[in-house]
């Protein structure tokens, strides 16, 4: 894959070239597709005047471009991703749509090519995880559903590329599709009353958008008439609303909606007989969301990572890889190398002495977090695949309401334990900007990131599973603490929770396999350099003084309120460059048996609340402004501290 940044510009210069629009609720298997109908070669480009990110590629067969655009609910926006995506329809009226479905929930695209139809273009629908919609007994006439809809509709399998040749052949006999819509009389009066004076391919779009008080759609039409006609627009909108009770865009999806269930009734047979999931599959997702049962599965997943994560990958294989790998063969032959008496002190201290780029940075980094992020994201990957993630979010999110959050903010945190950067980056699929900033500031100040959660599993894990739960529990109370604070502080509603739960299956070795692979190529490209650099950077600090004036100004604070020798003041600096390389500090603290398993869980319970790592303070700062990155900033490092010393009054006198 290659990616080009930024040299494509935005996409208004390819506009003549867009022949096609991937079009689809999220997680229907959009983007696996793209790739089978584009070749290798593929832009990533932000559209224009926003964050989102936008992938384009050349079709297969050389005809033209493919753009696989954001995942939609609906054609009303309640989304940044969601209004990229309606622009996108209505500023290339001439491209043809491909409706990427997932063929368990027909009913769903259906309701989205409702609103699709309105926009006139050509489309064809591919029916995506054809398999397993069939494992689950559901049937789909696909011929019925042609001759009905009037499109070409084409079912495929994108994980093994199963019925993209069919598509391809199908994109020729794209259609505008005959959607029997279903308005009040009153309604469809009023559409043929003002179809005329619209000049625009999605005139109908424009309307029922306009109808629903959609913003983007009044300035659009503000825009195409005449300031009289539009002001008797707005009349008549009002005199339709009396005649509804309901709020109109409310009504408006429902009505499309109940035409959507039709359809699929009449295209649906589910009296097959589903294969495959058996009784206890269904017990355990009944328990996964049960309220009580659920944190019975949630601990045992934790102790499943514990035991995979804390004690095999950060015990076991870090132990060989640091103990045997580096500090027996690799580090001393390197030492001896580097210590012959041609070579400059400087040099042979920048290579292997205490800030070393090869004791330090590729000691800490491949021996010790590379397996520790190995065996994390195998398991994070095994749970994803599972289908567990989007369960654990709806079983959250009865935990969440109590911060002002909908379990929907539960997958930015969940992500935060890959990368809170990363997570940071999605906060914006989140519908209100104060959800945006508190899942942002909880994300920043309490959930680490896999590298550091990794380091922080292997510190505990030395100690028992009681110090496994003391700082789990520390983390969850003040991670709640905060988020009851700012939720009663930033004024606001919750929005409701709509999830999709995927079907619960034994995930596939090859996804978890290739995702791990994906993840482990960003671990090296992105993370090894920070650790290199960041050792650099010490032993400059080292070499001027700096770092001994730093650890003084910081050492009363690390000593006095924390409890700790004044040599841990050196992990929370390099906690700023990167949260898991404060956190091997720490654990080299550990190793050299310097710190009491009191003060391994003040140590751990600190640094994960500790400053979020440069770059997603940098992220922090792009999504909301100087201002609040630093306000987080100042709130944070503070509460680290407080809860730091917390703990450590709480263990006074405890024998871990």
């Amino acid at each position: 894959m290659h990616h080009h940044h930024g040299d494509t510009g935005t996409l208004s210069d390819t506009r003549t070239g867009i022949t096609w629009l991937l079009i689809g609720n999220p997680n229907v298997g959009k983007s696996l597709l793209f790739h089978h109908l584009t070749g290798r070669y593929v832009t990533v480009s932000n559209y224009t005047g926003t964050t989102v990110g936008i992938t384009t590629g050349r079709a297969r067969d050389g005809k033209g471009m493919v753009v696989d655009a954001p995942g939609i609910r609906s054609l009303l926006p309640a989304s940044e991703d969601e209004t990229v995506t309606r622009d996108l329809l209505l500023e290339h009226p001439d491209a043809r749509v491909i409706v990427v479905a997932d063929a368990k929930h027909l009913t769903r695209v259906l309701v989205l090519i409702g609103q699709l139809a309105l926009m006139g273009h050509r489309m064809v629908l591919a029916l995506n995880l054809w398999d397993e919609a069939q494992s689950r007994g559901i049937e789909i006439d696909v011929n019925r559903l042609e001759q009905l809809l009037g499109i070409p509709v084409v079912p495929t399998i994108a994980l093994d590329g199963t019925g993209i040749d069919r598509l391809m052949n199908a994109l020729e006999r794209a259609a505008r599709p005959r959607y029997p819509h279903t308005w009040n009389p009153e309604v469809t009066r009023w559409f043929h009353a003002h179809r005329e004076q619209v000049n625009s391919p999605a005139r109908d779009y424009l309307l029922f958008a306009f109808l629903a008080g959609d913003p983007g759609a009044e300035t659009e039409l503000r825009r195409l008439l005449s300031e009289e006609v539009f002001q008797e627009l707005l009349a008549s909108r009002e005199s339709l609303r009396h005649h509804i009770a309901e709020p109109m865009a409310a009504w408006l999806l429902t009505q499309i909606g109940r035409t959507a269930e039709r359809l699929a009734r009449g295209v649906m047979d589910t009296s097959a007989p589903a294969h495959g999931h058996s009784g206890w599959v269904q017990r355990l997702d009944r328990w996964m969301l049960h309220p009580v049962a659920g944190y019975g599965v949630l601990a045992m997943v934790l102790l499943g990572i514990y035991l995979f994560v804390g004690i095999f990958g950060a015990g076991t294989l870090v132990n060989f890889m640091e103990g045997t790998v580096f500090n027996q063969w690799l580090n001393p032959t390197l030492t001896r190398i580097f210590s012959a008496p041609v070579i400059p002190g400087w040099i042979r201290d920048f290579l292997v002495g205490p800030y070393g780029i090869f004791t330090m940075a590729l000691t800490y980094g491949i021996a010790i977090i590379f397996p520790i992020v190995l065996t994390f994201f195998l398991a994070f990957g095994f749970l994803e695949d599972s289908g567990y993630l989007p369960r654990l979010a709806a079983f959250m999110d009865r935990a969440f309401r109590s911060i002002g959050l909908n379990g929907k903010a539960v997958l930015p945190m969940v992500l935060g334990l890959g990368c809170v950067t990363m997570a940071t980056v999605t906060t914006r699929t989140l519908e209100t900007r104060r959800e945006r900033l508190l899942v942002t500031l909880l994300l920043a100040l309490g959930v680490p990131c896999s590298a550091q959660l990794g380091v922080v599993m292997a510190m505990v894990a030395q100690l028992s599973w009681v110090a496994f739960v003391i700082w789990g529990g520390m983390i969850t109370f003040h991670l709640f603490l905060v988020g009851w604070i700012a939720a009663r502080l930033l004024k606001g509603e919750r929005s409701p929770l709509i999830l999709e739960l995927p079907p619960l299956r034994w995930p596939s070795a090859s996804n978890i396999f290739w995702k791990t692979l994906a993840r482990l190529e960003w671990y090296m490209k992105e993370v090894l350099p920070v650790f290199i650099l960041g050792t650099a950077l010490l032993f400059l600090m080292d070499r001027t003084g700096l770092l001994l004036l730093m650890e003084r100004l910081f050492a009363p604070v690390v000593v006095h309120i924390l409890g700790l020798p004044a040599r841990a003041a050196q992990g929370f600096i390099m906690g700023f460059l990167r949260r898991d390389y404060g956190a091997a500090g720490f654990l080299m603290l550990q190793d050299q048996g310097l710190l009491s398993p009191a003060q391994v869980l003040v140590s751990v319970v600190t640094i994960t609340l500790f400053v979020p790592c440069i770059a997603n303070f940098l992220v922090m700062i792009r999504e909301h402004g100087w201002k609040i990155a630093f306000a987080m900033l100042g709130v944070i490092i503070p509460y680290a501290v407080f809860a730091g010393w917390l703990t450590r009054v709480l263990l006074t006198g405890w024998a871990l």
